[in-house]
């Protein structure tokens, strides 16, 4: 693509008109429309000021291997993507830094850096976050794609928080839109045809998805005290919900990655049994959490789900925050952990072992 042509797809794209231009630059608008028809060229001393109105790089502007560098880039950033879903976070901030450092100024690898180095950092308990900072606050600055300065703000905003910047953290997610103000809160009503359909699935697995973590957050929340708000009862009878919830939305047992949230609850529903002695009950929800890590752990990532609300949208894969999967973890605890000793002497013991170990995955 000539630059006459790129200049003439850039000023489109950012709805200027060619008197308008030529303004900005001080020429004529006949000058513009020599460009875009490519019978003249810019003076290089003009190609600054059209990089700062298109906000682009000159290699854009001039057509420099754009299309093989997007490409680069799309690799770049997908297998960043891939060693985020295996937890590989070390190696997913390097394969970031080093796409930052190949290409300085796109926004969408600055964007991925910044949320890598809060992932990595988070999990370690670093308190340093001024490249994520530095990062999301360029995109803020510079970036006109409203996605990816949306995604900029919440990963700053998780930033501050972890950095005990809580004031920095209120501030900044009071300029975020409420809920009601999103582009799918505003388009639920408005999508049409095949691809509406999609997505209206995408939609209600991002609610659903939202509504189970939100239970989770509600269970272990603490008031000012630090006191839990609910009591044990309590917070047995919502995760009880919680698993009804689930089994409502998949009456076919289709959870795919919402099967975590099925183990944990049936974990903790396991637990208050068992430390009250009611072993029989005890022995139910410790079979479904077992039941739940192998679904989590064996489902078919690319598989579309058979459940009617979401029927043919696939989940795709989990982050497993440690090494091995759900079962091997669980696996881990029961033959160990000496609090539930007495498990193991049960008859029913061996055959939830080796459902697990079915599933299980070693580092």
């Amino acid at each position: 693509m000539s630059i006459g042509s790129t200049i003439k797809r850039l000023r489109r794209e950012k709805d200027i008109t060619q008197e308008q231009l030529a303004e900005y630059l001080g020429i004529t608008s006949r000058a513009i429309s020599q460009w875009e028809c490519n019978r003249t060229a810019p003076d290089i001393m003009q190609l600054p000021a059209l990089c700062h109105i298109f906000d682009v790089s000159s290699d854009v502007l001039l057509g420099i291997d754009i299309e093989r560098n997007n490409e680069v880039i799309e690799k770049y950033l997908n297998d960043a993507r891939n060693l985020c879903h295996q937890g590989k976070w070390e190696e997913y901030t390097a394969i970031l830094r080093e796409a930052n450092k190949k290409f300085p100024r796109d926004y969408k690898i600055m964007q991925s850096l910044a949320d890598a180095i809060v992932n990595e950092y988070s999990r370690k308990g670093v308190k340093e976050y001024n490249e994520v900072f530095e990062l999301c606050n360029r995109i803020l600055l510079e970036c006109t794609d409203s996605t990816t300065r949306y995604e900029a703000l919440e990963t700053l905003g998780t930033a501050y928080s972890y950095a005990d910047k809580n004031d920095e953290m209120a501030r900044l997610a009071a300029e975020m839109p409420k809920t009601r103000f999103s582009y799918e809160n505003f388009m639920v009503y408005r999508w049409k045809g095949t691809e509406g359909f999609k997505e209206r699935q995408e939609y209600m697995h991002f609610l659903v998805n939202e509504l189970l973590s939100m239970i989770d957050c509600l269970k272990g929340h603490c008031d000012d005290n630090g006191q839990m708000i609910y009591s044990r009862e309590e917070r047995t009878e919502l995760n009880q919900f919680e698993i009804k919830l689930l089994e409502c939305i998949y009456p076919d047992g289709d959870y795919q990655q919402n099967a975590y949230y099925g183990a944990t609850a049936s974990y903790f529903i396991f637990m208050d049994f068992f430390k009250k002695q009611d072993y029989e009950n005890a022995w139910y929800w410790l079979e479904q959490c077992v039941n739940y890590n192998v679904h989590a752990d064996t489902y078919d990532f690319d598989a579309p789900h058979s459940t009617p609300i979401l029927r043919g949208f696939a989940d795709g894969g989990v982050i497993i925050e440690s090494e091995g999967n759900y079962s091997q973890t669980f696996l881990d605890w029961i033959t160990t952990d000496e609090d539930v000793a007495m498990l193991r002497t049960d008859s029913r013991y061996e055959a939830l072992i080796k459902r697990l170990k079915s599933a299980a995955k070693k580092p």
